[in-house]
């Protein structure tokens, strides 16, 4: 493994992945600590930062610029058009704002592939919100996030405050609201230094300071799937093959003095049927949903095609990183189903050995490909993996 393939190994090296899950995920923050200035200095960079900012036409609030005490407006910043004017952007942030960039994992490839990295091992979204914060201010006061993040230090420091969970693993409709959440009292206040990363799972009340000098750091958003978001899933199904679950409501259900307790065999034995869900089936309906809504990344497509042309079985290829997909055999039809990135590739089932090789090996010689396939059917195989964007020609 290499710094270059932002794995989710590399990311929170050197703890392992089943100490993160087993010890950390969704329960209490995990610090690495490395003393590697540079650890993260390959994935994003002020001069990345500054060409977003200053080139590429951005509108708010792709941008936003924030101060703890919530003086700033997008007015401040962004003309009428919407578009975010680079300037005033610059000199807020010269003035001691915050400058936040949403989603620029749609915009840069390094970042892009972190996020596909991330997502092959947590099969969720993930998102990335960039944050430059100017010495010894503060972006946002004490709150908490109702997605986990993960959160990259990539320059100066930042010192971090962790407060009470007050809500445990809140779900989107229980936003944060400082209006009547209380984040409780400080227990653990650190510093994160470049090369450093924190995980801090949704609910845990945080806040962040930048300290002598200006910090840049990703903060991360995994926007996990729930048990909640399954079983409200599971009601529909159900509700589609069984008319109990699709009777009305009691009559004057509404009205004062209604009893509710006559009703309750009714639901206890609506909800008993529920348990019948077939898991697996609704499982694999949020696996398509997460597979078919991942855009491709696929940085030089076009030169990879023009490398087509006259491709041997002495070709050096390999899969591009972080392919997320599913391969199915389709028995009725003798074929095998690979779904990836908003693509369906099918294929003769003899065609899988060498399918599956193709799109998980970072490097071989075409002709190597294990399976039934000759030189020629390999060959095949790797322009049309090419041509959707699954694998590169080196």
């Amino acid at each position: 493994m290499t710094q270059n393939d932002y794995s989710f190994d590399w990311t929170i090296a050197p703890e392992t992945p089943e100490t993160f899950f087993g010890e950390y995920f969704e329960k209490k923050p995990m610090v690495v600590r490395r003393n590697d200035p540079e650890y993260y200095g390959d994935l994003l960079t002020y001069e990345d930062i500054d060409r977003v900012i200053t080139t590429m036409g951005l509108h708010h609030p792709e941008i936003n610029v924030t101060k703890a005490g919530g003086s700033i407006t997008p007015e401040d910043f962004v003309y009428e058009s919407g578009l975010v004017d680079p300037v005033r952007v610059n000199q807020l942030f010269d003035d001691g704002a915050t400058v936040i960039l949403s989603g620029l994992h749609d915009r840069l490839p390094k970042l892009a592939r972190y996020c596909r990295a991330l997502e092959q091992v947590m099969s969720c979204r993930v998102q990335t919100n960039i944050y430059m914060t100017q010495a010894q201010t503060q972006g946002f006061k004490a709150h908490y996030d109702n997605h986990d993040v993960v959160v990259l230090q990539l320059s100066g420091t930042k010192e971090w405050r962790i407060y009470d969970t007050p809500v445990e693993l809140p779900l989107n409709s229980q936003a944060f609201n400082p209006h009547d959440v209380e984040i409780g009292e400080e227990t653990d206040r650190f510093l994160l230094h470049p090369g450093d990363m924190l995980y801090v799972p949704r609910g845990l009340a945080h806040d962040a300071v930048a300290t002598g000098e200006p910090s840049l750091h990703i903060t991360t958003g995994l926007m996990l799937h729930t048990w909640a978001d399954l079983m409200v899933e599971a009601v529909q199904v159900m509700a589609h093959d069984d008319a109990a679950f699709r009777r009305a409501l009691p009559p004057g259900f509404a009205s004062a003095g209604f009893d509710a307790s006559a009703h309750a065999g009714t639901f206890d034995a609506l909800v008993k049927r529920l348990g019948e869900a077939p898991l697996a089936k609704l499982l694999a309906s949020f696996k398509m949903e997460f597979l078919m809504n991942r855009m491709p990344r696929v940085e030089g497509q076009m030169a990879q095609l023009a490398k087509l042309d006259g491709l041997t079985a002495e070709a050096q290829v390999g899969a591009r990183p972080h392919v997320i997909y599913d391969l199915a055999h389709l028995e009725e039809d003798g074929q095998v189903r690979l779904v990836a990135q908003g693509t369906e590739v099918i294929m003769p089932d003899f065609a899988r050995e060498a399918l599956e090789y193709a799109i998980t090996t970072p490097a071989f010689r075409i002709a190597d490909m294990p399976g039934e396939l000759d030189d020629a059917g390999k060959v095949v195989l790797v322009k049309r993996l090419v041509r959707e964007g699954l694998m590169v020609v080196h």
